[in-house]
């Protein structure tokens, strides 16, 4: 695990922003092409790629910037999408999640995965399936009207937190590589608390929650710890089935993400630690913001977060 002081960030932010920035996203890109070498590596063999990761380790992202670099292998992607596999609302009952009084949405209750597995098993035997399509307004699996078979140069990319899951891998992992993302370093505020990666990923959670899905901070620290149970309970014990890893911590980010949410940290700054996110608090008032709107790269991981 990488460790960063927020003097060192700090730093960089306020004297060479720019260059801080380049080499962040530089070291994200190197990890994403030597993924995509060992993809393409062994694409004959396997041709089903799993990409896994907890909340806001920037899956959909990354997802795309693998296939976008196996192009340059000469190797197309496919893409599934896992959201595709939810099941409709009211055909099973949601599991609770009895720690935190809320609905279990993380559970894989939620998702048929059976169907996945044997779609994936028919693609590794050159078969053709329909993909199926959830609309999220009704809440409604609904039959799908694309069809897909694997050629011999292609590969199918499928990205969600149940990728890893015993139902899918079970009988697929001669077949598959295993992707895991995450968020897989540390900062270290100058009163010497830790900031550790799960809190990183909840900055990017309620930054994206707020601006795109119409989900305040408050929302967010309510449901911070049941999403943190679900990655207890559904990712964390099938890690061990990634082939390959990928940080897509960007240090320069918490320069952002904090300057955007420090007024709402601090408004409901009494949930933080029932949250587990105290050390966030000290951080309060001590980041350098970065006029950045300018330095981004146009496909930088980040703007899965803030636009």
């Amino acid at each position: 695990m990488a460790e960063y002081t927020l003097k060192y960030i700090n730093h960089r932010a306020k004297y060479d922003a720019a260059d801080f920035i380049a080499s962040c996203e530089q070291q994200y890109r190197a990890q994403v092409a030597q993924v995509a070498e060992e993809i393409a590596a062994n694409s004959a063999s396997k041709p089903i790629v799993l990409v896994n990761g907890p909340s806001s380790s920037g899956k959909t992202t990354t997802n795309d910037r693998i296939a976008r670099a196996l192009a340059g292998h000469g190797i197309h992607a496919e893409m599934i999408s896992m959201d595709d596999y939810y099941r409709t609302i009211g055909t099973y009952d949601v599991p609770e999640d009895p720690e935190n009084g809320v609905p279990d949405l993380e559970s894989p209750v939620c998702m048929d995965l059976p169907l996945l597995s044997q779609h994936l098993t028919q693609l590794v035997a050159g078969e053709e399936i329909v993909l199926p399509r959830f609309d999220f307004e009704t809440r409604t699996a609904c039959p799908g009207d694309r069809a897909l078979r694997l050629d011999p140069d292609e590969v199918v990319l499928i990205e969600g937190i149940h990728s890893f899951n015993p139902v899918i891998m079970g009988d697929l992992a001669h077949a598959a590589t295993g992707v895991y993302l995450s968020v897989a370093s540390a900062v270290v505020t100058g009163e010497g608390a830790r900031i550790e990666p799960y809190m990183l990923r909840f900055l990017r959670r309620a930054m994206r929650d707020s601006l795109f899905r119409n989900s305040p901070v408050e929302e967010t620290l309510h449901q911070w710890n049941s999403v943190r149970r679900g990655e207890r309970l559904y990712i964390s014990p099938f890690r061990g089935q990634a082939n390959l890893t990928v940080d897509t911590f960007l240090p320069y980010e918490l320069c952002i993400l904090m300057q955007h949410l420090e007024p709402q940290l601090r408004l409901h700054g009494d949930a933080l630690a029932p949250a587990d996110l105290a050390p966030l608090a000290a951080a309060l008032g001590s980041v350098a913001p970065i006029d950045y709107a300018d330095l981004i790269p146009t496909d930088s991981v980040l703007h899965e977060f803030i636009g």
